[in-house]
């Protein structure tokens, strides 16, 4: 399966996926990752399951502590940042954001957003390896390999798809608003006219 088909992102389980029993909050827990044909798998043990036989099958594992999940903040409005865009890059597959996703994978790290757990090789193909620090999830970035001349390009387009979208000017404002208030114009007389009462059909005078 080629490396875009993957799985990049690989959530951690809320329970052993060996004997199913939920992880209880600041447990030890067991990741081994395999490899198969359906690209890499992830699995989470509690110690009690952690075996060799897993140590052994797996091309890469660690040893974390389980965190119960915060819930969810409520949606709002954001400028992109560098975890929602690599989020999107990865869920693209597209080969073309392979560059940025690496760079992006980088910040995430040095922030201690990501941990570095491994990093293998596949048909030749360097894949770092990283755990999300709060989630827990598992993030498979392949390396592109840049030189040292592209560096520089690529964390020029980072940086400009982090940076806020730039400010209307004030003919840019006074053409957006007109264009809002037109659009609510059309809606009420469209909505007006939906409310019309039919008229009422001609009555015909009989003849004497």
């Amino acid at each position: 399966m080629p490396i875009e088909e993957w799985d990049h992102i690989q959530t951690r389980s809320e329970s052993c996926n060996g004997c199913q029993k939920p992880f209880a909050d600041k447990e030890d827990y067991h990741t081994a990752l395999s490899l198969t044909a359906e690209g890499y798998r992830r699995r989470d043990l509690c110690a009690a399951c952690w075996s060799g036989t897993e140590h052994a099958s797996a091309v890469s594992y660690w040893q974390g502590t389980f965190q119960v999940p915060l819930p969810p903040k409520p949606e709002t409005l954001k400028k992109e940042d560098a975890e929602s865009l690599l989020r999107k890059f990865i869920d693209s597959k597209d080969p073309g954001h392979a560059n940025a996703r690496y760079i992006l994978a980088i910040m995430l790290e040095r922030k201690r957003t990501l941990k570095h757990r491994d990093t293998t090789e596949q048909d030749g193909q360097k894949i770092l390896i990283y755990e999300h620090a709060r989630t827990g999830e598992t993030f498979l970035v392949p390396d592109p390999r840049l030189r040292l001349d592209q560096l520089e390009a690529v964390q020029t387009e980072v940086s400009a798809l982090l940076a806020p979208p730039p400010a209307l000017t004030p003919v840019e404002q006074a053409l957006a608003s007109a264009e809002k208030e037109a659009n609510a114009d059309a809606d009420s007389a469209s909505a007006t006219e939906e409310n019309q009462p039919p008229k009422d059909a001609e009555q015909s005078t009989p003849c004497l």
